[in-house]
């Protein structure tokens, strides 16, 4: 698994339009600390939020997220022995019904999100790994006791409704260029 996070995390370190010092403080956090799932570190663990993106009609997928109390994509932590591209397809099927099968999955950002400030959670820093799935524009069957709502939008209409900054500033990247 920490090889597995360390090669996602080391394949954004020459992108362009990726943070380098968050690059940075991942691999730092791995080389010095290989409790990585909240299982065994409740207090600061990897997980990952995927976006499903409808390339041809520039749509994302995201739901208002009943813990954040934000509109955000789908998402979760990374579980002992899990790839993030295993936990992606097992949240994917957990959150949204569906079952991925070939969809292009694509790591393209990092974030770091402190979490201690809402006592519904355990956590307190998530270490996120963003990719973009993908998908056709379906219905997905979310799971309502994750999310309030979700829907498809416009990255400029998805923008619109995400209030945490650093999320918005990395689904923006998306309305600026198209990511592979």
């Amino acid at each position: 698994m920490l090889h597995d996070l360390n090669q996602e995390v080391l394949k954004l370190k020459s992108k362009n339009g990726v943070d380098k010092r968050t690059v940075d403080i991942f691999l730092k956090r791995l080389t010095e600390n290989d409790k990585l799932t909240k299982y065994v570190n409740p207090e600061d663990h990897f997980c990952v939020i995927f976006v499903p993106f409808d390339v041809g009609r520039e749509s994302i997928y995201m739901g208002h997220h009943i813990k954040a109390d934000d509109w955000i994509p789908p998402g979760g932590h990374i579980r002992e022995g899990e790839t993030p591209i295993q936990s992606i397809k097992r949240e994917f099927s957990e959150e949204l019904g569906v079952v991925l099968k070939k969809e292009k999955i694509v790591l393209f950002d990092l974030s770091i999100k402190d979490v201690s400030g809402n006592p519904k959670h355990t956590c307190k820093i998530h270490y996120d790994l963003w990719y973009l799935v993908h998908t056709p524009k379906i219905n997905f069957d979310f799971i309502k006791t994750e999310f309030y709502a979700a829907g498809w939008f416009t990255v400029k209409d998805g923008l619109k409704k995400i209030r945490t900054k650093p999320y918005r500033n990395i689904i923006r990247k998306l309305s600026v260029s198209k990511i592979d």
